[in-house]
Order: structure tokens, then C-alpha cells, then sequence
């Protein structure tokens, strides 16, 4: 680390000013496919909405021990307790 501050802050307009081009020429020769990956994934977020939604309509299924447990306590042991 520079122990003068200009020297800093040239680095790192320096650093930005070559990332941001670096960037640019990669845009430009995969701008194409931009829309295409934003309509992926709006259909991924679609698709899983609907899933959440199918999901959360089924009812639950009760396991076979579970409900032969609940059956088995008798009728007033409840009010005991």
C-alpha cells in the first residue's frame, strides 16, 4: 500500500478505468445472448413459483405410525394431563 495518497488513488482509477474496458469488449461479443439468459431466468423463477404453488395445494401425507399412534390413545387421556 502507497504511502501517498495520489499514487492510491491513481492505482485504482488505473485498476478501474482497465477493468471497465476489459468489460466493455466482453459485452460486446456476448451482448446477443443477454435477453436470452434474462428470459431463462424470469422462466426459472416461473417455473418455481408454480411448483411452490402445486406444493403447498396437496395435502400433506400423515406416515402409517403416526396415525396408528394417534388412534390408539384413548378417548379421555387427554383431559387428564
Amino acid at each position: 500500500m502507497p504511502r501517498n495518497k495520489a499514487i492510491y488513488i491513481g492505482v485504482l482509477v488505473v485498476a478501474a478505468s482497465a477493468l471497465l474496458y476489459i468489460g466493455g469488449q466482453i459485452i460486446r461479443t456476448i451482448e446477443w445472448f443477454l435477453p436470452w439468459a434474462a428470459g431463462v431466468g424470469v422462466a426459472l423463477i416461473l417455473i418455481g413459483l408454480f411448483a411452490e404453488v402445486q406444493k403447498s395445494r396437496k395435502p400433506k401425507p400423515i406416515a402409517s405410525d403416526t396415525a396408528a399412534t394417534q388412534q390408539e390413545t384413548p378417548i379421555g387421556a387427554e383431559e387428564k394431563r
